[in-house]
This record gives C-alpha cells, structure tokens and sequence, in this order.
C-alpha cells in the first residue's frame, strides 16, 4: 500500500516539474515588441456630384395629382438628358402617393381633402460646372424640390491606398524614433493591421426651389474631400 502511494507522488512531482520545465520554456520564448500606430491623410478634389431633383404635385383626386406629376417629371427628365453627358447617370430614386387630410373642428374629425405625389430622380454627373445650371434648368420646367446634393469621388481605392502608405511611413517613422530614444533595434514587423475611413461626400443644403422667374444662376463650391487611414503595426526589438 505504502508502496502504491510513493509511486503515485512521484509521478505527481514528475507531472510538475514537466509542467514548469514547458512555462520557463515558453517564458524564454517570448519576444520583445513595441506596437506602435500611424495615421495618413490625402485631400481630394471631387470629380462626382450627386443630385436629387424631385417633383411635387397636389390635387384633390389621386389620378388629377399622378398626371401632373407625370407631365412635370416628364419635361424635367428631358430637360436634364439633352444637358447631361454619356458617362452620367439617371435613375428614379423614389416615388409616393399619399392622401391629405384635414380636421374640422366643426363636425370633430378629419376628412379627406387630396393627394400628393412626390417623384425623385437621381442624376450622377461629372462635369461639376454645369451642377448649378442643372438644377436652375430643372427647376425651370417644373422640378420644385432639391433633396439633396453632395459631391464624392471615383477614385476611392486610389485615394486610399496613397493615404495607407502614408499611414505605414508615419508608424515606422515613430517606431523609429522611439527604438532609438530607447537604445534598442527594430529586427522585423510581427504583426500589421490597416483600417480605412470610407471619404464622407460633402453635402450642400437647398431650400425648396426658387420661382422661375430671372432668378440669378445658382452658384455651386464643390469643396474637398478628406480620406484618412490608420495602421497598427507590432515590431519585433531587441
């Protein structure tokens, strides 16, 4: 019996001492790092602008409303194609019927009064000149709302790859200076992670549009955009 259980503490004292032989082994391993992080940035000139132009119609019956809309959208849509280029784009954005209604206080409850049709096109153009005399000549034939507009870029991918080199040399360059500063030598890179920040477009705000009456011609900044990425990059020092 005594026997037994000396053979069995000492294959328990064989486990431990294994088991601390592999962590001292493991610790010796260990590498020394430094992690730094490095950020780029690239300005950009727009060389897209994207516009909504929607027509807006209300009528006491839902089929009066639908034609007039149609007749509008109709002339604007032919006013925009005979000035847009063959690289841009037209596409319907978004399209509604809703019913109006209005409460009286006579009779205590709300009755129906009309429709409203709202139509929206999208236009992608590239010549940024002619954005202002594109919404003036819509506006001008029947669109009487500007949902949006905003400018953005095709160059993407271009745009942040230069911003990712500039990322790396920014990390490497504080990596640098810190290794040096603290008497030790950069042998390799362990370990590198890129992350990108997707270029917001710039947006203008418009107001509902103007009368068509000699209004002054609409001037349009497109601005700049701002691209940005950062990089973690884990070093290897000795």
């Amino acid at each position: 019996m005594l026997k037994k259980i000396y053979c069995s503490l000492m294959a328990l004292l064989l486990v431990i001492i294994s088991s601390n032989f592999a962590i001292s082994q493991s610790r010796g391993m260990e590498k020394n790092t430094l992690q730094v992080s490095g950020k780029g940035q690239i300005t950009a000139i727009p060389d897209v602008a994207n516009i909504i132009i929607a027509v807006e119609t209300t009528k006491k019956t839902a089929s009066d409303a639908v034609k007039e809309n149609a007749e509008k959208m109709n002339m604007v849509m032919s006013e925009i194609k005979s000035k847009i280029g063959k690289d841009d784009k037209l596409s319907t954005s978004g399209y509604s019927l809703s019913p109006i209604y209005s409460y009286d206080d006579k009779i205590g409850r709300s009755s129906l009064t009309g429709y409203t049709v709202s139509n929206s096109i999208l236009i992608r153009i590239k010549n940024l000149k002619e954005v202002g005399n594109l919404i003036d000549s819509a506006t001008q034939v029947g669109a009487n709302r500007i949902d949006s507009l905003s400018f953005d870029t095709d160059k993407r991918d271009e745009y942040r790859k230069q911003a990712l080199v500039k990322a790396v040399q920014d990390a490497r360059e504080t990596a640098d200076i810190v290794s040096n500063a603290a008497g030790v030598s950069i042998v390799k890179i362990l370990q590198i992670s890129p992350s990108y920040d997707t270029p917001i477009p710039i947006y203008k705000d418009f107001a509902v549009a103007r009368e068509a009456a000699a209004p002054a011609p609409t001037q349009i900044e497109p601005g700049e955009l701002v691209i940005n990425a950062t990089v973690n990059i884990v070093f290897e020092i000795k």
